[in-house]
């Protein structure tokens, strides 16, 4: 079904897929955060949400501010604001879902990849609310993947992130980098990783993953060898199945044991 959840810059469209004959109670939820951030969720699920279902949760699919197909007035507020006005829209749309009945407030999981990774990274080291997260080759510090992605420098001009040529620069990608929130982190946190990956190299995600460590915080980080960016549709199939398989079993782990 789709709903449309109140939000601070308006209605949130909000995707949310069921397990068949699930009824209207609360359910075990997480909540998966697209990538881009100029992507959308549709009414046509993911392989992963149709596992989710299948496995006994629901999931909330939020088009947060920065999603493509609403026009430029609900992508500009996020430009620059990474970890802002739609990390608001991502606690608005849970939120309105709870309120609804739909969801358990006590067994909440995130789930993304790419900048839904960052949004991952970015949510458990700013909010207590989840159980278990998981993160697919996201962000974690906006300073250093300014020069090791592939589209760094190009793609943070346009994003108006910042580049590290001046101090102002630097603070405002180190503003939107998850890793300066990692003594806050205390959600259980997977980390998963195309080891090709030049859109959001490990060298990125494996800072996060050894402060975490460094913490001792729960944290396991699995590095796919040779894999790809969206390595997780179009990967070798057995490791597309191990990638499946250590979600489903992270989640169960944390949010129904």
């Amino acid at each position: 079904r789709v709903v449309d959840a109140p939000g601070p810059g308006g209605p949130i469209e909000t995707w949310v897929a069921s397990p068949a004959g699930s009824g209207d109670g609360p359910l075990p939820t997480i909540v998966d955060v697209h990538g881009g951030p100029l992507g959308a969720w549709a009414p046509t699920p993911s392989l992963e949400v149709v596992l989710l279902c299948a496995a006994g949760y629901r999931v909330v699919l939020p088009n947060i501010r920065g999603s493509a197909t609403y026009g430029a007035d609900w992508i500009r507020p996020q430009l620059g604001h990474w970890g802002e006005v739609d990390a608001d829209d991502v606690h608005a749309a849970l939120d309105h879902v709870i309120s609804l009945g739909l969801a358990d407030a006590d067994r909440l999981g995130v789930l993304g990849l790419s900048y839904g990774g960052f949004m991952v990274n970015w949510l458990v080291g700013t909010t207590d609310r989840f159980r278990a997260a998981v993160s697919e080759n996201g962000v974690a510090n906006q300073v250093s993947a300014w020069a090791n992605s592939d589209c760094g420098p190009e793609y943070c001009r346009t994003a108006l992130m910042g580049d590290p040529t001046t101090p102002e620069g630097i603070e405002l990608l180190w503003r939107q980098s998850p890793l300066r929130h990692v003594a806050n982190v205390g959600t259980p946190l997977l980390m998963l990783q195309g080891e090709g990956d030049r859109r959001c190299p490990p060298a990125d995600t494996e800072q996060l993953f050894i402060a975490l460590r460094w913490l001792g915080r729960e944290v396991e980080y699995v590095l796919y060898p040779d894999e790809y960016h969206v390595y997780a549709s179009t990967g070798r199939p057995d490791r597309r199945i191990d990638r499946h398989t250590r979600m489903l079993a992270w989640f169960d782990a944390h949010l129904k044991g």
